[in-house]
């Protein structure tokens, strides 16, 4: 599609209810790039325009300039009467229809004779395709639960509450676990992003960090939100995605320590729900459930080795649900070398003076009377440190 440059530059001036909009760095440096365009002939200038554009844009953390100006727009309260709004929306999609490419064969057309240096330029992104801004005709959606706070639970009354969100717990503060977490922030990063994703099932043994890491996702990320959904009411998940597809938000679905009974139906109906309802999870979210238990439903030996003639298909059903999570992340009980090592990076986080000796013996005492070595017991013990209470 061929890009009226000089069209798209000088609708810029057009913009009123926008006005935030295009006093912005980013979009100003973009209208600047346009202008050297049509009427700059000097290379150098286009050159250092195009990449003061792609260095605002990169700074602030986007590759994609269409999802940059939405999550501008997210944070700016429009005031204009809607009528002004959806013209002024039409001329903003113009801006979002311009492709790397575009400017590049501009560019090309321009300085022919520079087409080798031309191939250095530095890419961006513009997926319009992907973005709806339609969420600024609602006037008052600066001021939702959503926009002020960052987790929720979704309750009985199928209502999605905000609740108070405190927590300072990040991937830097949980020690160990690095392959997990990379997985998880990699997933994460990919959804925020606009790309597709897959929902994830934390699983291991307890006290190894599943549901802390989930946790510590939103301070990894700020624009993240979180809702939880408790068990009784996974039945209902597909109400949660009705209500969440229409929000310009992108949320983490919470299930956490989850598992059933062979005869639970909430069982069935969340593997329906999950993977071949018609109701499908919205692009804007993702499913994060945590359980000690790999396949999330309690096995018996009777199910196992029971008498029914078709066994295998019995088990293939216990097994069925978690293997509609695109990704199974395993946490493991540390070996006795790592957990004294979180125990020792622990205590040096929160300033315990201590000599090492003594604090990996009091961390193995109390492993010992616990039964367990897991992160969460060097957490206990780094607590009553810090409480001066010694067990």
């Amino acid at each position: 599609m061929m890009v009226n440059f000089e069209k798209v530059y000088l609708s810029s001036c057009f913009l009123c209810a926008f006005r935030e909009l295009r006093e912005d760095v980013v979009f100003k440096s973009f209208v600047e790039l346009l202008k050297a365009i049509i009427k700059e002939n000097d290379f150098e200038k286009n050159i250092q325009c195009y990449c003061d554009f792609v260095f605002e844009l990169n700074n602030l953390g986007y590759d994609d300039f269409s999802l940059y100006i939405k999550d501008f727009l997210l944070k700016n309260k429009i005031n204009a009467n809607e009528k002004q709004i959806q013209k002024e929306l039409k001329i903003i999609y113009t801006f979002l229809d311009i492709q790397y490419q575009s400017i590049k064969e501009k560019l090309l057309e321009k300085y022919p004779n520079r087409a080798d240096l031309l191939e250095n330029l530095a890419e961006f992104k513009n997926s319009k395709s992907n973005i709806d801004l339609s969420f600024v005709l609602n006037n008052d959606f600066c001021e939702d639960i959503y926009k002020n706070n960052k987790a929720f639970i979704f309750d009985n009354d199928f209502d999605i509450k905000p609740v108070e969100f405190s927590e300072t717990l990040n991937f830097s503060s949980l020690k160990g676990y690095g392959e997990q977490k990379r997985i998880l922030k990699e997933n994460t990063k990919a959804l925020l992003n606009g790309s597709k994703v897959n929902n994830i099932l934390l699983y291991g043994d307890a006290g190894c960090g599943k549901s802390s890491s989930v946790r510590a996702l939103l301070n990894e990320f700020e624009d993240l939100k979180m809702v939880q959904i408790f068990k009784n009411n996974l039945i209902n998940l597909d109400k949660l995605y009705l209500k969440l597809e229409k929000l310009p938000y992108k949320f983490i679905i919470f299930a956490d320590d989850i598992s059933f009974d062979e005869t639970d139906k909430v069982f069935s109906t969340m593997k329906a729900i999950i993977e071949g309802s018609l109701i499908k999870c919205p692009d804007n979210a993702v499913i994060y459930a945590t359980s000690n238990r790999r396949h999330l439903v309690k096995e018996s030996f009777s199910a196992r080795y029971g008498d029914e003639i078709h066994l295998n298909d019995t088990l293939n059903e216990l097994n069925s649900l978690s293997e509609r999570f695109g990704i199974n992340i395993l946490f493991q009980k540390p070996t006795n070398d790592e957990f004294n090592k979180i125990v020792v990076e622990l205590a040096k986080d929160n300033n315990i003076d201590i000599d090492e000796k003594t604090l990996i013996e009091k961390a193995q005492r109390l492993a010992l009377i616990k039964g367990s070595r897991s992160p969460r017991i060097a957490r206990q013990l780094i607590d009553n440190l810090l409480a001066k209470v010694d067990i």
